[in-house]
C-alpha cells in the first residue's frame, strides 16, 4: 500500500532523518520577507540556522522574484504602525472621554481623576512610540537584512523559466485549477498571471529535484489548503498529491514544513541549540496570522448567506410596483451587500499579512542595527 500511495503515509523517524541528512532545503518567498516581522534576535537566530545548512540551500527563482517585489511593501507596512497605533491611542483617549461625559455625575466614579489618569498613560505611550520610530533602523536606505541573504544565498539561486515555459505553465494551469489539482488552484481567483506564481514555484522545485537527485523539503509560510492536508483544523503533512508528483516526475521524496516546526526540527535533526523565544515569537506570529485569515473566512462566508438570503426576497420584489423610498431602500441593502463583498476580496487578494504590529511596545529598540 505504501509504495503506491506514498503521499498518504507519514514519513517514519528513520525517515525523516535520511531526509534531513540528504535533502535539499528550499526556501519560500514568505519565509524570507517574514525575516522584517521578527524581531532582530529572532531574524538572527532563523538566518545562523539556515548559514548551518547553507550547502543544501536553494531558493527558485519565483520565490526571490516575490521576496524583492514585496519587500518595499512590507518595511513601508512597519513603519506605518507607529502612525496606527498613534491613532489607536487618540481614538481611545475621546471615545474614553465622551463616555465619561455621557455619564454624568455618579456618586463614586470621579470623572475627572479618570481622565487624567488616561491622559498621562495616552502621552506616556505616544512618548514610547516616538522614541521606537526613531531608533527603527532605515532598511529603505540600508537593509541589513537582505545583505546577510545577498550574502547567504550568492550561489543558491534558481534560473528563471523562458517565456516559452511559462506560457506552457500558464496554459497548464487552467487546465490543473479546474481539476483542483496543487498547489496554486486555491489562487485561481487572481488577476492575470499572478494566479500562476504558486504553480511555477512548484515546477521550479520538481526540475531541480530532477537536477539534483535529492529529497525536498520545502520551508514555507503559505497556508492555503492546495498545500497542506487538513483535518479538523489540525495540519497533518503536505498534501499527498504534492508528494505524489514529486515521486513520479523526479523520483524522491518530499516533505513540507512551516518556520517554526522547522526551527525545532533543527534542533533535533541538525543537532543545532535553537532559542526557545525565537521559535515561540515565529509560532505567535503564525497563529496570529490564521487568526487573522479565519476571521475573512467567517466574514465571507456570512456575505455569501447574506447574499442568499436577499435573492429570493429581491427576485419577489422585482415582480411589484414599489414606491421610490421602497426601492431605495432595496437599493441599499444590495449597495451593502456589494460593499462588503468587495471590502472582503480586496483583503483576499492580498499578498502581504495585515498582522505587522510588534509583538510588545517596551521601550526597547528590537530592530536596531549592530
Amino acid at each position: 500500500m505504501k509504495k503506491i500511495f506514498p503521499g498518504y503515509y507519514r514519513p517514519t523517524e528513520e525517515d525523516f532523518s535520511n531526509l534531513w541528512n540528504s535533502c535539499l532545503f528550499v526556501l519560500d518567498a514568505n519565509v524570507l520577507l517574514n525575516l522584517y516581522r521578527y524581531s532582530q534576535e529572532t531574524s538572527n537566530e532563523l538566518i545562523q540556522i539556515l548559514k548551518q545548512i547553507s550547502d543544501r540551500l536553494w531558493v527558485p527563482h519565483q520565490a526571490a522574484l516575490e521576496y524583492q517585489k514585496n519587500r518595499l511593501p512590507i518595511i513601508a507596512k512597519q513603519l506605518e504602525v507607529y502612525d496606527e497605533i498613534q491613532d489607536l491611542v487618540e481614538d481611545s483617549k475621546i471615545k474614553f472621554k465622551n463616555k465619561l461625559d455621557s455619564l454624568g455625575k455618579h456618586p463614586y466614579i470621579k470623572a475627572d481623576n479618570l481622565t487624567k489618569i488616561m491622559q498621562k498613560a495616552c502621552t506616556a505611550i505616544k512618548k514610547n512610540l516616538k522614541k521606537l520610530k526613531q531608533g527603527h533602523p532605515d532598511l529603505l536606505q540600508h537593509d541589513n537584512l537582505r545583505d546577510a541573504l545577498d550574502t547567504l544565498l550568492a550561489d543558491k539561486l534558481g534560473l528563471p523559466y523562458s517565456q516559452e515555459k511559462l506560457n506552457e505553465i500558464y496554459n497548464l494551469g487552467n487546465q490543473r485549477y479546474k481539476q483542483e489539482i496543487p498547489p496554486g488552484y486555491e489562487d485561481k481567483k487572481k488577476e492575470g498571471i499572478e494566479k500562476y506564481g504558486d504553480l511555477i514555484l512548484w515546477f521550479q522545485i520538481i526540475d531541480k529535484a530532477k537536477e539534483t537527485n535529492k529529497p525536498i523539503i520545502l520551508v514555507t509560510d503559505d497556508r492555503k489548503e492546495d498545500w497542506w492536508t487538513r483535518l479538523k483544523g489540525k495540519t497533518i503533512g503536505p498534501k499527498s498529491e504534492l508528494v505524489d508528483e514529486m515521486l513520479s516526475k523526479a523520483g524522491v521524496s518530499f516533505y513540507l514544513y512551516q518556520t517554526d516546526p522547522f526551527m525545532e526540527n533543527a534542533q533535533k535533526f541538525l543537532e543545532k541549540q535553537v532559542n526557545k523565544k525565537a521559535i515561540n515569537e515565529v509560532r505567535e506570529i503564525r497563529e496570529r496570522d490564521e487568526e487573522g485569515e479565519r476571521v475573512i473566512k467567517e466574514a465571507t462566508m456570512a456575505s455569501i448567506k447574506f447574499s442568499d438570503a436577499l435573492k429570493p426576497i429581491s427576485d419577489k420584489l422585482s415582480s411589484l410596483t414599489l414606491s421610490d423610498d421602497t426601492l431605495k431602500a432595496i437599493q441599499a441593502i444590495k449597495s451593502l451587500d456589494l460593499n462588503l463583498k468587495k471590502g472582503i476580496e480586496r483583503t483576499e487578494d492580498s499578498n502581504l499579512s495585515t498582522d505587522f504590529v510588534p509583538k510588545e511596545i517596551d521601550g526597547k529598540d528590537r530592530r536596531k542595527e549592530n
